[in-house]
């Protein structure tokens, strides 16, 4: 169930949904809050090498450059991409989730503010990431603490969350960068080796195909030819 705006005043007025800086009344709308550009941005390096993000514990501080914005605009040149933070360091207990999505006039424009990860799972505690991508043939500006980028959208979950296992399972807490290194809660968690040649799939290809003919689809095939 999507919170609506009468739901959303409830849980910030009573600190369930907690932001820092604050947000004010006029962010919440129908059923969203919109956040604010933060002063952090990150640009990802040019690389002649095959990069695997995926890998356990990636880092990529050597592949990416990060940018403070207290005293310049954030620009966004046509078929660039660029990470960011928004303003609000966002709190969001354990019986819900979120996800952040981006704002019509900004997509009209040509702006995607995320590419294929916009959910955030209950008891994340963080800034929130945002995958900048101008699509569209302007260069565009936007102003680090007052511009409106995107938007917040909570959902109950079935079966509250605990704190300690959110800290636990949960990726990217506290992030102070855009693309810092992934692990899962304090700790990255050790992931089992799999032999891929004990695969029963793998095993089942290794063996000759029996091709039988259809014949009674060839027939079909000589009749109507």
């Amino acid at each position: 169930m999507i919170l609506s705006r009468p739901d959303l005043i409830k849980a910030w007025k009573t600190k369930q949904i907690r932001f820092l800086p604050d947000i004010s009344e006029e962010q919440i709308g129908l059923s969203s809050i919109d956040l604010r550009l933060g002063y952090v941005s990150t640009r990802l390096k040019k690389s002649k090498r095959t990069i695997r993000p995926a890998a356990e514990g990636f880092d990529p501080t050597h592949l990416v450059e990060n940018y403070q914005h207290e005293r310049s605009n954030l620009i966004i040149r046509p078929r660039q991409f660029r990470l960011a933070l928004t303003l609000e360091r966002v709190s969001i207990p354990g019986f819900l989730a979120a996800n952040v999505q981006g704002k019509s006039s900004l997509a009209r424009a040509g702006l995607a503010v995320h590419i294929t990860a916009p959910h955030i799972h209950p008891g994340f505690t963080a800034p929130i990431a945002l995958e900048l991508y101008n699509h569209g043939p302007w260069t565009l500006e936007f102003l680090p603490g007052r511009d409106l980028v995107c938007q917040i959208i909570f959902f109950k979950v079935s079966t509250n969350i605990p704190a300690k296992q959110a800290k636990s399972l949960g990726t990217y807490m506290d992030q102070a960068t855009p693309f810092p290194a992934r692990e899962h809660g304090e700790k990255s968690r050790p992931l089992t080796k799999v032999d891929w040649k004990q695969d029963p799939l793998w095993k089942a290809l290794q063996k000759p195909f029996d091709w039988k003919v259809d014949t009674h689809a060839s027939r079909l095939d000589e009749e109507f030819a």
